[in-house]
């Protein structure tokens, strides 16, 4: 059977780290784990990405976004 499926730009391992709760306020908690394999400290910013076909979101820390736009813009 051939495989059709498409790969995304990201090429990442990908992990689960659990489920979380959205609260009234809109607010959810990355789980601790996912904190600790992210380096996700207190205070950093994180860019929400939403979906392509709109099913999830992705988070990803701000530095590595500015760290992107530097060697980005090196080139």
């Amino acid at each position: 059977m051939k495989n059709t499926n498409k790969k995304g730009i990201c090429q990442k391992k990908r992990a689960f780290f659990g489920m979380v709760t959205v609260t009234n306020k809109g607010q959810i908690a990355i789980p601790s784990e996912a904190r600790k394999e992210m380096d996700i400290k207190t205070g950093d910013k994180l860019l929400i990405i939403k979906r392509a076909d709109g099913k999830g979101i992705n988070l990803i820390k701000s530095d590595t976004i500015d760290d992107f736009i530097q060697k980005a813009s090196r080139d």
